[in-house]
C-alpha cells in the first residue's frame, strides 16, 4: 500500500528540480530532455484496467517508482481505458479479455453503411463516462498534487479503422475520399469536444501535451496517436491524417504526434501541413519498435522545424549512445527516451547522456 501523502511531498521537491529544466529546454537554452521511465510490464497502466478505482492504484505506483529515476520529466496519471474510446462511442463493443489491454468490435464492414452516418451522443458511452469518473476520482484522492493528462487520444483516422473494416477505410481514401473525409471529420469533432470536457473537469491538474509524451509545466500541444501515418502514403496523410491532426491542433492549443512503425516518408511534410505541431514521438531502435524509423532520417526531417522530437531508443548504454549520436543536429529539439532496464542502468545512462548532450550543444 503506498503513502500518497508522502507520495506528493516527495512530487513536490522533483517538480521544484526539474522545472528549471523544462523552461530551459523551451527557451532553446537546453535543447535537450532526457526522458526515463519505470519498466512498463511491471505496472499494469496500459493492460486490463477496469474501474477507476483500479486505475488510480497503478497510476499511483508508477508515479511512485518514477520518482528515484532520473529523468527531465514530470511523472503524470492518466485515465486510460484502451484504445477504442471514440470507437465506443459509436457504439462499438468493448471486449475484454483477462490480463489484456481492451480491444473494439467494429461496427461497419462496408464504406456504404458509413456514408451518411450520423455524429453521435458521447454521453451514451460507456467508456466515456468511465474516463470522466475516473478523472474525478484521481482529483479527490491527489487534488492537484500530481499532474493529469488525457486519456489516450486515437486518430481521427485510427478511430475510422476502428469503426468500419480498415480495408474498406484505407481503400475509401482514395476511391470516396469525400466519404471517408466526412466520417472522419465527425469522428474529429468528437475528440475536440470531448478533449475539451477532459480538459475543463482536470483543471489546474492538466499538463501537456500528454499520453506517452514527456510532459511538463509550460508544454503546449495536445498528444494524439495517429498509428496509422506509417502504412498511409504521403498524399494520403497529407489529405487526410494531418490534415484533421491540424484542425485538432487549432483547437487544442498545439499537437503532438505519436505513431507507431517507419512515418519518416511523412515527417518532412509536418512543418506545413500542421503548423500546430509541437512534438512528434518516434521509434529509432528496435527495442521500442520492430520497424524503427532511421535516426537519420527523422533528424532530417525535422531539424530547424521547432518541433520537439521525442525518440524512443533502447537503453543498454553504448547502443544508446551510438544511436542518439545519429540524431544530433544543432537545430533540433531533442527528447530523448531510453528503455528502462535497471535503476543503475538508468543512473548510467542519465549521465552519459547528460555528457555527451551537454558537450555537443556547448552548454
Amino acid at each position: 500500500m503506498v503513502d500518497i501523502t508522502e507520495i506528493t511531498t516527495e512530487y513536490e521537491k522533483i517538480r521544484a528540480d526539474r522545472q528549471p529544466l523544462a523552461e530551459k529546454f523551451l527557451s532553446g537554452e537546453r535543447p535537450y530532455m532526457i526522458y526515463q521511465m519505470p519498466d512498463n510490464q511491471k505496472y499494469n497502466i496500459w493492460g486490463d484496467i477496469r474501474t477507476s478505482e483500479q486505475c488510480f492504484n497503478e497510476n499511483i505506483k508508477r508515479v511512485n517508482a518514477s520518482l528515484d529515476i532520473p529523468s527531465d520529466h514530470l511523472p503524470v496519471m492518466q485515465p486510460w481505458f484502451g484504445t477504442g474510446l471514440y470507437a465506443n462511442m459509436f457504439g462499438c463493443k468493448y471486449i475484454w479479455r483477462v490480463g489484456e489491454a481492451p480491444a473494439v468490435e467494429y461496427m461497419y464492414r462496408s464504406i456504404d453503411e458509413v456514408r451518411h452516418v450520423k455524429r453521435p451522443d458521447w454521453s451514451k458511452s460507456e467508456i466515456a463516462h468511465l474516463v470522466l469518473d475516473t478523472i474525478r476520482y484521481f482529483k479527490a484522492r491527489t487534488g492537484d498534487a500530481i499532474p493529469i493528462v488525457w486519456t489516450d487520444t486515437q486518430s481521427a483516422s485510427d478511430t475510422a479503422s476502428l469503426i468500419l473494416d480498415a480495408c474498406e477505410t484505407f481503400t475509401g481514401c482514395l476511391t470516396e475520399p469525400e466519404t471517408i473525409m466526412r466520417f472522419m471529420r465527425i469522428i474529429n469533432s468528437l475528440i475536440i469536444e470531448f478533449g475539451q470536457i477532459q480538459t475543463d473537469l482536470i483543471g489546474s491538474a492538466l499538463i501537456r501535451p500528454g499520453h506517452t509524451l514527456l510532459s511538463g509545466d509550460g508544454f503546449s500541444g495536445f498528444t494524439v496517436s495517429d498509428d496509422n501515418l506509417a502504412v498511409g502514403s504521403p498524399a494520403v496523410n497529407k489529405e487526410f491524417n494531418l490534415a484533421l491532426d491540424e484542425e485538432i491542433g487549432c483547437a487544442m492549443g498545439g499537437v503532438a504526434i505519436h505513431s507507431c512503425g517507419i512515418w519518416t516518408h511523412t515527417m518532412p511534410l509536418l512543418k506545413e501541413a500542421v503548423p500546430s505541431c509541437v512534438a512528434i514521438e518516434a521509434a529509432v531502435d528496435k527495442a521500442f519498435d520492430p520497424n524503427p524509423n532511421e535516426p537519420e532520417k527523422v533528424r532530417d526531417a525535422l531539424a530547424g522545424s521547432g518541433i520537439h522530437v521525442q525518440a524512443r531508443v533502447t537503453g543498454e548504454t553504448d547502443k544508446l549512445l551510438e544511436t542518439v549520436k545519429r540524431l544530433l543536429h544543432p537545430e533540433l529539439k531533442l527528447i530523448v527516451y531510453p528503455g528502462f532496464i535497471d535503476l543503475k542502468t538508468a543512473h548510467r545512462n542519465y549521465e552519459q547522456l547528460e555528457n555527451l548532450l551537454s558537450s555537443y550543444y556547448c552548454l
